[in-house]
């Protein structure tokens, strides 16, 4: 990857460049060739996919990445016959050109790594030859345009072959923008002629600033493999195509690329500015307390309030700059649901909505595996066969949806599909058989928990084990991994008509809305997310079920934990329950009563990590700083419903 004409400074930094942009077009690539199975006659989506391939192509070529550089050249000529209505779209060429897409995610991942091994791509690049030269794979023609007439034309030499281009006045002045296949021959053999001796000054970045021209030969510049599209056109623009360059270049400037890392120290710095918000208001406070009245104090409040303004509107701004669309959340869902359907030979169709609501990019990036695993057990096990459901009086075609939406600072994000639904019965059972529970237990069980037992480690309903799902090691996985993003995960099911899945997370894993709660001689915040509501303890509402006691809240009983046992020493806390308080929080269906000794108020804070020599501790998730200065512990909502169930017993979640 070295180049004498730059620094390896430079080359880092162009590297890095070469990778982000390919990745944002391979983004886009998967899903366009999905819509474009779809949408055959769609010439605007066949010319951007051709554009992303002939893009990452030129810039692999520029890159010397050889391998990238031949497989997308092979995709962009069946591309080009798709533009030239000499092939139209089957599922034979989509397949193909999604194997393009393959060996181009792996190839870039293997130069991420370092890993200079060349794979082999033969059967690849046979395969999609034969497309190219109008022949599948059983060597039966997929030229479905009658128009097409196969021509063999002799290049010219190479000796004149600038002449060759020179007298031919029609040269360029094909329809669209691209050269045919001749033309490209005739390109290809002047620059091989040009290449043997001439030379040519080329300006670099550097040299504008030292005019110092270095002479390098024009093959070192590029080929006609690498050049991109011209930017001054051979042929005349029409005024209308002028003004669409025009306006996308425009288009482009609003926009620029910021490292990660520069991002997030932003977001730190807004945290501390929080913090010192929260100091400065606190101080405000209590001289105003203090000196009622007093000029200075006054136009301190107003300062205070000031700073508070222009602070939340810098936190908004910072954490929109860390939002991106959930739409690159779904790129990669067209393509699973084809594959899958393929495999399992089922016809299900794939409905996004939503696309456009944010998230914070960190919880885009965690969710990615466990949403991909809950799209391929829909697939797998929610949606019949196409046999199934006609019998059972529905559509032969399946649907597996995936909808978005912003509620308050949660984002909700549902997977339904209207497939043969969850039989609570039936997953008893199986827990029963794998010892999961007892079959007092199991008896004991509404079809709401029951659902809740796919996530336990190892369950499975699958009667054989495939590539696709069965193992039983995913949904318990999936559930963590949303635990640790702050989120739940809920189930809804009926038999015969559907599951949807609720997952419900925070906008930002950064700052957040606390109620700060003081328990014995500490302060705690509970997430405010978390809460369902307050309410002041009735001594005569406190009953004892199983040896533990529980408090009956509108003919609903909840399990009671009490917090400052549960997280101080048994010595530091009264047994006395009244004139205390019962703070109800919630995960999904689950409900637990936490006891605490006051309510000091809700205030917005700044997670901050317990570090490594802390390590973990149970029932917390993290340290916040108030404006006094005191570090107060962030309560860990999932953490503490899990100690509740140990203490009343297995999977006894809500009385």
């Amino acid at each position: 990857m070295s180049n004498p004409q730059f620094s390896d400074s430079e080359m880092k930094e162009i590297f890095e460049s070469f990778v982000v942009e390919t990745r944002e077009l391979l983004d886009a690539l998967s899903s366009d060739l999905m819509l474009l199975e779809s949408e055959p006659e769609n010439m605007d989506l066949m010319n951007q996919i051709f554009r992303s391939v002939h893009t990452i192509k030129g810039t692999a070529g520029f890159m010397g990445f050889e391998q990238i550089q031949t497989i997308t050249h092979k995709g962009e000529d069946l591309l080009n016959k798709l533009r030239k209505a000499e092939l139209h779209v089957t599922q034979e060429i989509i397949d193909a050109l999604l194997e393009v897409y393959d060996w181009i995610v792996v190839l870039l991942e293997k130069i991420e790594n370092g890993d200079n091994e060349k794979v082999n791509f033969d059967s690849t690049v046979q395969q999609l030859v034969a497309l190219i030269n109008g022949q599948g794979q059983n060597g039966n023609s997929v030229v479905t345009t009658p128009e097409t007439v196969a021509t063999t034309t002799q290049s010219a030499g190479t000796g004149d072959a600038l002449s060759a281009i020179v007298n031919n006045p029609d040269f360029g002045k094909g329809t669209g923008d691209d050269f045919t296949d001749d033309e490209e021959a005739a390109l290809q053999a002047a620059f091989a002629q040009i290449n043997k001796g001439f030379t040519a000054p080329v300006i670099t970045a550097a040299s504008a600033t030292t005019p110092k021209p270095e002479v390098i030969s024009v093959a070192e510049v590029a080929t006609t493999e690498q050049v991109q599209e011209p930017r001054i056109p051979l042929a005349k623009d029409k005024p209308a195509e002028s003004k669409q360059v025009d306006k996308n270049a425009a288009s482009a400037d609003t926009t620029i690329r910021v490292d990660v890392g520069r991002v997030e120290v932003l977001m730190n710095l807004s945290g501390e500015l929080v913090l010192g918000r929260n100091r400065l208001q606190q101080i405000a406070e209590k001289l105003h307390t203090s000196f009622e009245g007093n000029e200075l104090v006054r136009e301190l409040l107003e300062t205070a309030t000031q700073v508070d303004f222009v602070t939340s509107e810098i936190q908004t701004s910072v954490m929109r700059m860390r939002m991106v669309p959930i739409a690159k959340l779904y790129q990669k869902a067209p393509r699973i649901v084809r594959d899958i359907s393929r495999e399992v030979q089922k016809e299900i169709e794939l409905v996004l909505k939503g696309e456009e609501t944010e998230l914070d990019r960190t919880i885009i990036e965690e969710l990615n595996d466990p949403l991909i695993h809950m799209i391929r057990n829909a697939c797998d096990h929610g949606i019949e066969s196409p046999e199934e459901r006609e019998a059972t009086g529905k559509l032969r075609k399946g649907k597996v949806v995936l909808d978005a939406e912003q509620e308050g600072n949660m984002i909700v994000i549902k997977i339904i599909d209207d497939g043969k639904g969850m039989d609570p019965e039936k997953l008893k059972s199986k827990a029963v058989e794998k010892g999961i529970l007892t079959p007092e237990q199991a008896a004991a069980m509404s079809a709401k928990e029951a659902f809740q037992l796919i996530f336990a480690p190892g369950f499975s309903m699958a009667k054989v084990v495939s590539n696709i799902s069965g193992r039983g090691v995913g949904m318990d996985v999936v559930r963590t991994n949303i635990q640790k993003l702050k989120g739940i995960i809920d189930i809804d099911s009926e038999l015969g008509k559907g599951t949807t899945f609720t997952i419900k997370l925070p906008l930002t894993l950064a700052i957040i809305q606390g109620l700060l709660v003081k328990a014995g001689n500490e302060v705690y915040t509970l997430p405010l997310s978390s809460v369902i509501e307050v309410v002041a303890v009735n001594p005569d509402s406190i009953c004892t079920v199983n040896q533990r006691q529980v408090v009956r809240i509108r003919e609903q009983v909840f399990p009671i934990l009490r917090l400052d046992s549960t997280l101080s020493a048994p010595d530091l806390y009264s047994k006395e329950i009244e004139n205390k308080y019962i703070v109800v929080i919630g995960l999904a269906e689950q409900r637990i009563g936490v006891v605490v000794d006051e309510l000091l108020g809700q205030q917005e804070i700044v997670i901050k990590s317990l570090g490594q020599y802390l390590g973990h501790i149970e029932g917390i998730t993290g340290s916040t700083i108030l404006g006094d200065g005191s570090v107060v512990m962030i309560i860990d909502i999932a953490e503490l419903i899990e100690i509740a169930k140990r203490e009343a017993g297995a999977l006894e979640e809500v009385y």
